[in-house]
């Protein structure tokens, strides 16, 4: 019986071993030491420590120094202690690169995550150790969008920062539509009615787009416009060609000062129908080699950037570009075409143009090349194509041929001889080329500028190496100007202006300054809001500018030259507002160009008169004499600004941001005017 009194559960417990508790889960590859939690003075004495932060109990009561340590590795698994290993390493690496100087740290905050993401960086000045910043931010002109982020404009409230950072990027999106607007059976409607309207239309193209890129042989096109409309409209590139002569046709108007052709009148929506026939035959453009292809894809970036589709722009101009690499003229080496373009007769004339029967098609083919390069290269500066980054060096390069007229004569012929064909044809190429010429002098410029700046890496010895080149620059340009043939000469005054040509060349001679002057513009301008009084240059600016070497005729109680200058620049801004002006409401290739430059010029002089105009009150309190001129009517200008960005923001709304950026500037209590 005593046997029966035995517990089962012992019997069994003297056959199996004794249960445990399950081992935690992972602890075979995770082997865990005890935490040491105690402070060091908790360890000494060998007390409980209630861990307290940051210091514990008793060394708080006693006044010891309690000592913690930061991170407890002990209790760590062997993945998150190689973690942290790498962290250390990469820590170390990091402390080891060059500290940037504060000035730099607070720049690219202010531009944000667009400077990382793109290229907002073009043109700014690189970051030297221990130097110390006079304001000047860039070497080159900057966008808009940039200028926005200068210190000065940096007080606004965090409600505008989004405001900021878009201003003035045009939406990308396609033409939205718009009432009234053709449907396919009004195209067909158009199509047939073709043969009527296309005389209008092609003399329209002619006479008010083609004059400023002559990249088609008048009479061959007509020829074959007028062979598609009587056998039909295809899928033919000679079809496209024909779509998009009568396209920007329908939307050309000539360069007159009143109302502009607007995107609800009959005649835009005509061309806007025009364009998208001519868009869906652009696929057989893109594959094919021809001239006609790429002349085709270059006319629809033209027509979208007449109605402000700058991105889609760029994508036909960089297509048009591609295209002509093709071309023969363009699959020989830098050394065979220079000779060959430049002539070795001793007159500048290419070798190609003492043959009265030059080829045709290669004169078309350059003039191409040419117009697609600029216009691409030109745009690329504008936007943000974080693939397509326009490099500072690139800035200051160009192609290295001119492209070939049709025809040469060693004198220009007065032009009262000359037939209104012939003289249409030469004002256009005489227009062409001097527009190259400028865009060359202005790379060139750009070039030296951004030399200067890796030899004079601080600021004060920047600008007086630039201050010096100045004057050269000064008489390059009026060389250029004084180059001009009579039939764009530039003595008339801009305000009685009625031909296109020349109030594109007087708006590329105005960029030209601006160039020059612009260093000098953002020393005294962009960087005041950072300065110890708001809106005040400091002492050490001052210095800088004083100590600089002056003109030997200068006095010690005139202004820095640096200063005067600067004055120099703004003059600038305000007289581009005042060229553009008789432009504001035309439509063309360039607007969307002029409304950007334009913009920027009216910030620039908000922004200096904002930030400049206590220091210019603190001068004439003292007696001194004044450091820098306004120029007269500024507030006028950037009225007419205002009045630019509102006519044309129903068409492009994205521009009610510049716009109220002007305003709340305008609005802010600035010294009575100041002129």
């Amino acid at each position: 019986m005593a046997g029966s009194n035995e517990s089962p559960g012992r019997d069994i417990g003297h056959d199996t071993p004794s249960p445990k508790r399950p081992a935690p889960r992972g602890t075979a590859f995770y082997p865990r030491k005890r935490a040491v939690t105690a402070c060091q003075v908790c360890r000494a004495r060998r007390t409980k420590c209630d861990n307290r932060k940051p210091a514990c109990s008793f060394c708080l009561k006693t006044g010891a120094t309690c000592i913690q340590s930061p991170t407890d590795l002990s209790s760590f698994d062997p993945a998150s202690l190689k973690i942290l290993e790498r962290l250390d390493d990469v820590e170390n690496l990091i402390r080891l690169l060059p500290a940037q100087n504060e000035s730099d740290s607070l720049s690219n905050c202010a531009i944000g995550d667009r400077s990382h993401r793109e290229h907002s960086s073009e043109g700014r000045i690189p970051a030297v150790p221990g130097q110390t910043r006079s304001g000047l931010s860039s070497v080159l002109p900057e966008r808009p969008e940039d200028v926005l982020a200068w210190p000065v404009f940096a007080n606004a409230d965090s409600g505008r920062t989004q405001m900021k950072r878009d201003v003035m990027q045009l939406s990308s999106q396609g033409d939205p539509a718009v009432p009234g607007a053709p449907s396919p059976t009004d195209l067909a409607s158009l199509l047939e009615d073709m043969p009527q309207r296309a005389g209008t239309l092609i003399e329209n193209f002619f006479c008010y787009v083609h004059v400023k890129n002559p990249i088609l042989d008048e009479a061959a096109t007509r020829r074959l416009i007028s062979t598609t409309i009587v056998e039909g409209v295809d899928w033919s590139p000679a079809s496209c060609l024909t779509l998009l002569v009568c396209a920007l046709g329908s939307i050309a108007s000539p360069f007159v000062a009143h109302e502009g052709l607007t995107r609800d009148s009959p005649a835009y929506c005509n061309g806007r129908a025009l364009f998208h026939a001519a868009e869906r035959r652009l696929g057989a453009c893109i594959g094919s080699g021809d001239l006609v292809a790429a002349q085709c894809l270059f006319l629809s970036g033209v027509y979208m950037m007449c109605v402000f589709q700058p991105r889609k722009a760029w994508k036909f101009f960089n297509l048009s570009l591609a295209a002509c690499q093709e071309f023969p003229c363009l699959q020989q080496s830098p050394l065979e075409i220079v000779p060959r373009y430049h002539g070795r007769h001793g007159d500048g004339v290419p070798d190609d143009c003492h043959d009265a029967d030059g080829d045709r098609e290669r004169i078309l083919q350059q003039a191409l090349y040419w117009s697609s390069w600029k216009s691409e290269r030109e745009l690329r500066g504008e936007l943000y194509l974080p693939d397509f980054r326009l490099a500072d060096a690139d800035r200051g390069l160009y192609p290295a041929f001119f492209p070939t007229p049709p025809s040469r004569q060693d004198k220009e012929p007065p032009a009262d001889s000359l037939s209104p064909k012939a003289r249409h044809e030469a004002a256009a190429w005489y227009f062409y080329l001097a527009e190259i010429s400028l865009r060359r002098l202005s790379s060139s410029i750009c070039a030296e500028m951004l030399s200067l700046r890796q030899a004079h890496q601080d600021d004060d010895s920047f600008l007086g190496a630039v201050a010096l080149a100045v004057p050269m620059w000064e008489m390059q340009a009026q060389r250029w100007v004084d180059s001009l043939p009579s039939l764009l000469s530039l003595d008339t005054p801009a305000a009685f202006e009625d031909d296109i040509c020349r109030f594109v060349l007087r708006g590329h001679l105005i960029n030209l300054f601006e160039l020059i002057y612009w260093p000098f513009v953002t020393a005294v301008v962009a960087g005041c809001g950072a300065s110890p009084v708001p809106g005040r240059i400091n002492d050490a600016q001052l210095q800088q500018c004083n100590g600089m070497s002056q003109d030997p005729g200068e006095r010690p109680g005139e202004a820095p030259f640096v200063l005067r200058l600067a004055s120099k620049g703004l003059e600038t801004h305000a007289r581009r507002i005042l060229v553009n002006e008789p432009g504001f409401r035309h439509r063309h290739h360039g607007t969307w160009y002029m409304i950007r430059s334009c913009t920027r010029s009216a910030l620039i002089l908000v922004a200096s008169a904002i930030c400049l105009s206590p220091c210019r009150r603190g001068a004439e309190g003292e007696g001194s004499p004044e450091i820098l001129v306004w120029p007269e009517g500024w507030r006028d200008s950037v009225t007419r600004v205002l009045r630019l960005l509102a006519y044309w923001e129903p068409e492009v709304p994205d521009l009610w941001r510049a716009r109220r950026e002007l305003e709340h500037g305008l609005s802010m209590p600035i010294e009575q005017q100041m002129g």
